[in-house]
């Protein structure tokens, strides 16, 4: 059976207008359902006002349904959300694609615009740190070039750090 090739825009939130139900929905899918945070935790870490707050919110909408598909954000090193990135580097944070749009090359999309920002704001890397029981997407990571270069644990689970060099 040939599955079409679903086409999607991909660019800020303003632009693609995403609303915090949409954005919260996507999120919680993707992360409390998946079972990667509990629900407690999701309530502060991914209320909409403070997801938009960390940086450049960038998201995709398949454009036959308008639907949202994902989303990742690039933390600036100003930003009061930045863990890791010193100053000139930038953090990925929360990138999630909703299972019904996995397999369409979306995430290796939404990680090429986030590199693609993160270089037009003249950063010199960026870091992002993902749980060690997301396999596909430390593939997915390390399929766009991203280095895994440390462990961490935190809030009792093990996360793998990566970083990617940008060219100016």
């Amino acid at each position: 059976m040939n599955i079409p090739k679903m086409e999607f825009e991909i660019n800020t939130a303003d632009f693609l207008k995403i609303d915090d139900i949409e954005l919260s929905d996507l999120l919680t899918q993707v992360y409390v359902t998946a079972g990667f945070m509990e629900p407690a935790e999701a309530i502060t870490l991914l209320e909409p006002s403070a997801v938009r707050g960390r940086g450049v919110l960038i998201g995709a909408r398949e454009k036959k349904h308008q639907k949202l598909a994902g989303v990742v954000i690039v933390v600036p090193p100003d930003s009061p959300a930045r863990r890791m990135a010193k100053n000139g580097e930038a953090e990925m944070h929360l990138l999630g694609v909703r299972p019904e749009y996995r397999g369409q090359g979306l995430g290796r999309m939404l990680i090429e615009a986030a590199i693609d920002r993160a270089k037009q704001n003249g950063y010199s890397k960026i870091i992002l740190w993902t749980q060690a029981s997301m396999t596909s997407a430390q593939k997915l990571y390390e399929a766009s070039g991203f280095t895994h270069i440390d462990d961490m644990q935190r809030n009792g689970r093990s996360f793998k750090i990566y970083e990617l060099a940008l060219a100016g």
